[in-house]
């Protein structure tokens, strides 16, 4: 049996037991919960889901969007969209009791400035939004909207930089790509308070536990068959 520790000691409950198919897996954790919490509070929200399960469905299309709203992923990053569409889509995470963040460079023929995330804000209501842009992190946090800044870690000077970056305009949440090396968040934790969603070329269960392992939040994914973990 496998736990998650919550205060640094072995308890005897799971944090995560997630059923499909009769099969049961227990996921363990090793970040200190309660500690991310007081720093985060106003967030709780995401927060909780993310605990509750730490898995996130990055969708693209139509097809993803119907699997992850059926999956028991509790997060859905919108990742493709239209001025069309994204309104429909918004409202499809939402009534399915499922929180919805907005990816905004990637929404065609949506601006990319902060008149596009009042626009999000007042019209359709997402939880937050992903962005790699800092001023537009300023302008969703003065709105409510929780906010996630993508950062592309690729080599030593972009972990350097990105630390300073997050440290500076304090997003709620980190999202770290590419995904699969550890010893960039375990650096990254060691520099910034600021929660850690680890993201891009996960393929395996075993990479998501690694991830979860050395502190992440969660991890977001587009492969449909690790949200069902």
């Amino acid at each position: 049996m496998v736990y998650y520790n919550r205060n640094e000691q072995k308890s005897s409950q799971p944090l995560t037991v997630i059923q499909r198919n009769g099969e049961t897996s227990r996921i363990a954790l090793s970040v200190t919960f309660s500690y991310v919490r007081q720093v985060m509070k106003p967030k709780e929200p995401l927060f909780n889901q993310l605990e509750a399960y730490p898995i996130i469905a990055a969708v693209r299309d139509e097809e993803g969007m119907a699997e992850a709203l059926a999956s028991p992923v509790k997060v859905i990053f919108l990742l493709n969209g239209t001025l069309s569409n994204i309104r429909a889509r918004i409202n499809q995470v939402k009534e399915s009791g499922k929180m919805v963040f907005v990816h905004l460079e990637m929404m065609s023929g949506l601006s990319k400035d902060q008149a596009a995330v009042e626009f999000l804000h007042m019209e359709m209501k997402p939880a937050g939004i992903l962005t790699t842009k800092p001023n537009l992190i300023q302008k969703a946090r003065s709105l409510g909207l929780i906010t996630i800044q993508r950062l592309f870690m690729l080599d030593s000077l972009s972990i350097q930089t990105g630390i300073k970056m997050v440290n500076i305009n304090q997003p709620d949440f980190i999202e770290i790509m590419p995904a699969i090396i550890p010893k960039v968040m375990v650096r990254v934790k060691k520099e910034s308070t600021i929660p850690i969603i680890a993201g891009g070329m996960v393929e395996t269960k075993k990479e998501i536990i690694e991830l979860l392992k050395v502190g992440v939040t969660a991890v977001s994914t587009s492969k449909a068959e690790l949200w069902y973990l």
